[in-house]
C-alpha cells in the first residue's frame, strides 16, 4: 500500500500559550520568529532611518506594523511553501525582465568576450575557406 505523508502534517504546529491559559488564538510557530525578525526590522528602519523618537505610541506602531506585515506573509507560507521560497519568488518577480513600453528604445549590449571571439578567428582557415 502506498502511503503519502499527511500523517506528517497533521502535527499540530500552534502554540496555544501556557498550560491552562490558552491564548485565545492560535499562533504558529513560524510566525513567532518570522515576526520577531520583522519588529527588528521595522525598529531599525524606524529609528535609523527615518528617526522616529523612542516612545510607547511609536513602539506600539512599530508592533502593530509588524503583526500585519507577519500576518500578510504567512498567508502564503504552509509546509508544502516555506518562507525562503516565497522571497526567492518575491525576488524573481521584483527582477523580471519585462517587455519594453511602446515608443522606448531598445538598447543590446554585447559583452566584450563575444565581441572578442569574433574578432579573431578561433582556427586557421581550412583548403576551400574563406576567411571572414
Amino acid at each position: 500500500m502506498i502511503d503519502n505523508d499527511d500523517l506528517l502534517h497533521r502535527v499540530d504546529r500552534h502554540y496555544l500559550g501556557p498550560t491552562g491559559f490558552t491564548l485565545p488564538f492560535r499562533l504558529r510557530y513560524a510566525a513567532v520568529g518570522l515576526g520577531i525578525t520583522i519588529f527588528v526590522t521595522v525598529f531599525v528602519l524606524a529609528r535609523a532611518i527615518v528617526h522616529v523618537p523612542l516612545g510607547f505610541k511609536s513602539i506600539v506602531l512599530m508592533a502593530a506594523l509588524a503583526v500585519i506585515l507577519t500576518g500578510r506573509l504567512t498567508k502564503f507560507v504552509n509546509a508544502d511553501r516555506p518562507i525562503r521560497s516565497v522571497f526567492k519568488a518575491a525576488w524573481n518577480d521584483l527582477n523580471a525582465p519585462r517587455p519594453p513600453k511602446p515608443g522606448q528604445t531598445v538598447v543590446l549590449r554585447i559583452p566584450a568576450t563575444i565581441r572578442a571571439q569574433r574578432s579573431a578567428p578561433a582556427s586557421a582557415p581550412t583548403e576551400g575557406e574563406f576567411p571572414r
